[in-house]
C-alpha cells in the first residue's frame, strides 16, 4: 500500500487552489498541481480518486459551513411565535445577514473557487441548497404571520425559489467581482432594499393597490 508522506496534501491542496483559481475546474490539470507541489499525481490520486473530490477537498467545508449556518439562523427565527416573527423580520433579517457576510468573506477564496473556478453544475447545486433553507423559512412565516400572500396567488413556492435565487446569485457577485468588505457591504445593503421593495408588493398586495 502506498504510503502517505506527512505534509504533502497540504501542499497539493494549496496548488491545486492555485491552479483552479488560475485556469478554472475544466482546465485545471492534476499534473501540473502534482509538479507545483514537487509530486506525482498518483500522491493525488492516494488522496483524492478524481479532480472532482480533489476540488470538494478545498471548498466542502465552507460550502457546508454557510449553509449550516443559515439553516441555523433561518430556524432561530422560525422557533418564534408569529406575531413576534412578524415584529421582527426585519432586525432578524439584519443581524443575520451581517454573519452570513461575515462567513462569507472568512472564507472568500473558497467562495472564489466556488463561483468562479467550480465544476459545472456545483455552483448552481449550492446556491439551490440555500435557497431551498430560505424559501422553506419564507413560506413558514407567511403561514405563521397569517399573511394571504400564498392564499391569494401572489406568491408562489416556484416564485418564492425564483426570487431568493435571484438574491443569493446576487449576493454572491461580492466575490465574483473582488470587492473589499467596505465596498461589499454597500452592495448588499442596496441589494436588500432593492428586494425589501418588491417583498413589500407581494406581502401587504401593493400590486392590486397600484
Amino acid at each position: 500500500m502506498a504510503k502517505r508522506v506527512e505534509g504533502v496534501t497540504e501542499k497539493l491542496l494549496e496548488c491545486a487552489r492555485e491552479e483552479f483559481l488560475e485556469k478554472g475546474y475544466e482546465n485545471a490539470s492534476l499534473r501540473t498541481i502534482a509538479q507545483r507541489a514537487g509530486s506525482s499525481k498518483g500522491a493525488i490520486y492516494i488522496r483524492y480518486p478524481d479532480k472532482a473530490s480533489l476540488f470538494s477537498a478545498l471548498v466542502d467545508e465552507a460550502a457546508n459551513g454557510i449553509a449550516l449556518l443559515l439553516k441555523k439562523i433561518q430556524e432561530e427565527f422560525t422557533e418564534l411565535p408569529g406575531e413576534v416573527q412578524a415584529d421582527r423580520v426585519q432586525q432578524m433579517s439584519d443581524e443575520g445577514i451581517s454573519i452570513f457576510i461575515d462567513y462569507i468573506y472568512k472564507h472568500f477564496v473558497e467562495f472564489k473557487l466556488l463561483c468562479c473556478s467550480s465544476e459545472p453544475g456545483f455552483y448552481s447545486n449550492f446556491i439551490h441548497r440555500l435557497v431551498n433553507i430560505d424559501v422553506d423559512t419564507t413560506m413558514r412565516f407567511i403561514g405563521n404571520s397569517s399573511n394571504n400572500a400564498v392564499s391569494s396567488g401572489r406568491l408562489t413556492p416556484n416564485f418564492a425559489h425564483l426570487l431568493s435565487e435571484s438574491f443569493y446569485t446576487g449576493m454572491f457577485e461580492i466575490v465574483v467581482h473582488d470587492m473589499p468588505r467596505e465596498e461589499g457591504d454597500i452592495y448588499i445593503r442596496r441589494l436588500r432594499k432593492f428586494f425589501a421593495a418588491g417583498w413589500m408588493t407581494i406581502l401587504n398586495d401593493e400590486e392590486s393597490a397600484g
